[in-house]
């Protein structure tokens, strides 16, 4: 029920050296169908990106140098203008090997997003499916993302930690912040291919975006000096979220520049479908007020948090939360162990022994509020809900079914199973799978179902 974290920092960038580096040649797919430097598509014998020759080519680190393509950008988008229907703005460039079940290219769409341009790192199967998403087949449903002509924030630069957003006007919990498109997707798995062909395949990538997102993708931050300087810009803003049940990693300009905090004061979900980050104010945000997400699953003891922090970000959390008094701290650590306990041992007990009951779910509401994890209340909101159904209470779960909607909406989106099953709830509580579960035992549980 709790939503998971997706910011996920993917690996740390390792720096190139300066001497030539030898490039694998790609192997054919079909050999018996066509020639060896060539592939079977749809029917068409077509030439692959990369021909059965091995390279030694310079590849130097921190450079934009697009070598060693077998084809030039400009080959390439002719090569694709000249085949009939190709959903891609340039022929793809792609690499294997024996580890791969398929090859590995880069998959571009400059008109994506009324320009804002994409590219997707992965394989064919994958790269092709993501075209059945509304976001490439309806670009209508694009119109209202990307908006950025007068947006309710500024960019500020704040000592020790970098540049960030602040709020240029009051925003309401609900308000919408921003919603963006990716600009880059690629397969986590893409560690498979050697180091040089997966930064062959990221170059070429960066270099297939119009100019204007180039410019967004060069302003953002890496944190390891000494790495390849796409890599590393890509590394450490990368979120990772789930297309077709598969993993992916993508990169938002926009949302990459929101700096952490422990006790956010915004959330963000990504929309499978339009393929659009959205983020959203979750308490009232003031003008001035900085604007904050939640790297990590902050509902984590302090000490954990600030490991995780450092680790994976290179730096030491200063939020109000981390650097209060240790006494404050250890309050706050005892808190988030007892909400892992009620939600794991009691509130989600549907045996004939749970202990739960109403005031057991107030006390977790009580518990998030006094933590100020404002986002996780959809998920309290919802275990009172579903509390107040199984003891028959009906008006009080539909209350809570509307918080949890409400929240949940926020922090997960409207497409999330947690929001739909609220929405039920909201609808009739009588027909959830709940109601009255509780009612009836000696321990105050009826007959239980496991949740």
């Amino acid at each position: 029920m709790k939503s998971a974290i997706s910011l996920s920092l993917l690996g740390s960038a390792l720096a190139l050296s300066n001497e030539k580096v030898g490039f694998l040649a790609q192997q054919p797919l079909i050999q018996d169908a066509c020639p060896s430097n060539h592939l079977l598509d749809n029917g068409k014998c077509l030439p692959l990106a990369y021909g059965n020759s091995p390279a030694s080519v310079a590849f130097q680190s921190n450079t934009t140098d697009p070598s060693p393509h077998t084809n030039s950008l400009e080959d390439a988008r002719a090569l694709a203008s000249q085949t009939e229907n190709f959903p891609w703005t340039f022929w793809p460039e792609c690499f294997t090997n024996e580890k791969v079940a398929e090859p590995y290219c880069v998959f571009s769409k400059q008109d994506f997003a009324s320009g804002r341009g994409i590219f997707i790192v992965t394989a064919r199967t994958f790269a092709y499916a993501m075209l059945q998403h509304d976001a490439f087949k309806r670009p209508e449903t694009l119109e209202r993302i990307n908006r950025y002509e007068n947006p309710p924030f500024y960019q500020h630069e704040f000592p020790g930690k970098g540049r960030g957003l602040v709020a240029n006007k009051t925003l309401q919990r609900g308000d919408e912040i921003f919603a963006s498109t990716p600009i880059l997707i690629t397969d986590p798995d893409l560690y498979d291919l050697p180091e040089s062909e997966r930064l062959a395949l990221l170059h070429r990538g960066i270099d297939t975006l119009p100019k204007s997102t180039q410019s967004l993708f060069w302003e953002l931050m890496g944190h390891t000096p000494d790495a390849d300087a796409i890599d590393d810009r890509i590394t450490t803003n990368n979120f990772e979220v789930a297309i077709d049940g598969i993993s992916q990693s993508a990169l938002f300009p926009e949302i990459a520049m929101l700096n952490h905090d422990c006790r956010p004061n915004a959330a963000y979900f990504f929309d499978e479908k339009t393929l659009t980050h959205y983020v959203h104010a979750i308490r009232p945000i003031y003008p001035g007020e900085e604007i904050t997400i939640t790297y990590i699953n902050n509902e984590l003891p302090r000490a954990r948090r600030m490991r995780g922090l450092e680790k994976n970000w290179g730096f030491k959390c200063s939020c109000s939360t981390c650097t209060a008094h240790a006494s404050l701290v250890s309050e706050s650590d005892s808190r988030l162990e007892q909400i892992a306990t009620i939600q794991q041992d009691v509130l989600s007990d549907w045996t004939e022994s749970s202990a739960a009951t109403p005031a057991t779910a107030e006390l977790l509401i009580s518990l998030y509020q006094q933590e100020r994890l404002d986002a996780s209340l959809a998920t309290a909101y919802q275990h009172a809900a579903e509390t107040y159904s199984s003891f028959g209470m009906k008006w009080e779960a539909v209350r809570y079914a509307r918080l949890s909607v409400e929240m949940s909406m926020l922090d997960k989106g409207w497409n999330d199973k947690d929001t739909a099953v609220m929405q039920k709830m909201v609808a009739d509580p009588t027909m959830t799978w709940s109601w009255k579960k509780r009612v009836g035992a000696k321990s105050g549980c009826g007959c239980g179902k496991s949740h």
